[in-house]
């Protein structure tokens, strides 16, 4: 396991390694942590965007031994030493392996994104100082009605932006559906 910077070098290994097909958001991300087996790239955790998104991927058939957790965890432990105020991350609260790894390791509910139908994502954090401690508070409001209003506007806003702010580089995000939002509003 290592810690690298992205490069071009880093992106053609992510590729190479199928990882990148998905999750295509590992290659913008600033830094990872890699999982290598054989030179080949066989799980990755990284930080992204302005708001430090993690984005995490395991090979399928290395999926359930570990390597996520142990390189999650390396991933909280950089950031601390990188003086990060916090981490955040989005995942299907219907992914019950993303759910159990990111609570495990103390990521806690900030929200819930209701993006469109087939687009819902807990927006979860660990905070590691004051600033990120009040920088989640302040996002709660987004765990309101009015603050998910608030949240759809920015989205359809900021959309173009999504790879620079919240280091998301998927293709397939629809445009979010304002009515079906706050219809389906739900607060954590």
């Amino acid at each position: 396991m290592r810690v690298v910077n992205v490069n071009q070098v880093i992106i053609e290994k992510l590729q190479k390694s199928g990882i990148s097909s998905l999750m295509k958001s590992l290659e913008s991300c600033e830094w990872l942590v890699i999982e290598e087996k054989d030179d080949k790239i066989i799980g990755a955790a990284g930080i992204g965007g302005f708001f430090h998104f993690s984005s995490i991927q395991i090979i399928k058939e290395f999926q359930g031994k570990g390597i996520g957790k142990k390189i999650q965890k390396e991933l909280i432990e950089e950031s601390k030493s990188k003086k990060y105020s916090f981490i955040m991350v989005m995942f299907n609260p219907d992914n019950l392996s993303s759910v159990n790894l990111h609570t495990s390791l103390g990521y806690e509910k900030i929200f819930r994104l209701k993006y469109s139908e087939r687009h819902i994502n807990d927006v979860c954090g660990i905070s590691f100082n004051k600033s990120g401690k009040l920088f989640f508070q302040l996002l709660k409001i987004f765990n309101t009605k009015v603050g998910t209003f608030f949240l759809g506007c920015i989205l359809k806003i900021f959309k173009p932006f999504f790879r620079q702010l919240l280091g998301y580089n998927e293709k397939d995000l629809p445009e979010p559906n304002m009515s079906w939002m706050l219809k389906n509003f739900e607060k954590i």
